[in-house]
């Protein structure tokens, strides 16, 4: 079975919309108050207002029969890695979840050779490919890129990946 690895934010949880509108709401504008900002936010309360996207929990529980899935996402803290870690043992209890800090690269944790990222950063698809992995950009607007691009998860089952290398 394909490894398929999974990003959290801005592909299963709508978490980056809402904090980014909730730095808008709050004024921040300056890079170290945007660090102090995500430093002290309270995760769980974000992660259960922010949402899934489109869904996606569903979608992934029936993407388990064709992928070896693993959810890949970097926290900028302890308490987001807590968070993310609590959430998805209740909500996919059969899913790994790998937690990259934010100051290593994706492609740097993992072996990224002939396995799948989804993910909606554009430079986290680039080191991926860059090391043989397959990317695949995530898009809720469906906006191409020089990637396959899917704007629902369940598209991943109609992609020959045989055929991408």
């Amino acid at each position: 079975m394909q490894k398929l690895y999974l990003d959290c934010d801005g592909v299963i949880l709508d978490t980056i919309n809402n904090s980014y509108r909730m730095i808008k709401e709050k004024g921040i504008t300056t890079s170290d108050e945007i660090n102090e900002f995500y430093q002290n936010l309270n995760w769980n309360d974000l992660i259960r207002d922010s949402g899934e996207i489109d869904n996606s929990i569903a979608k992934i529980k029936k993407l388990e029969s064709y992928f070896d899935i693993s959810i890949l996402t970097h926290v900028i803290s302890g308490k987001e890695a807590s968070a993310k870690i609590k959430y998805f043992k209740k909500v996919l209890p059969n899913i790994e979840v790998i937690i990259v800090p934010k100051r290593i690269e994706k492609a740097d944790l993992i072996n990224p050779y002939s396995s799948i990222l989804v993910d909606d950063f554009v430079p986290n698809l680039e080191k991926w490919e860059e090391k043989g992995g397959i990317s695949i950009k995530f898009s809720d607007t469906g906006k191409p890129c020089k990637y396959i691009t899917i704007s629902d998860l369940l598209e991943l089952k109609e992609i020959d990946f045989k055929n991408i290398v």
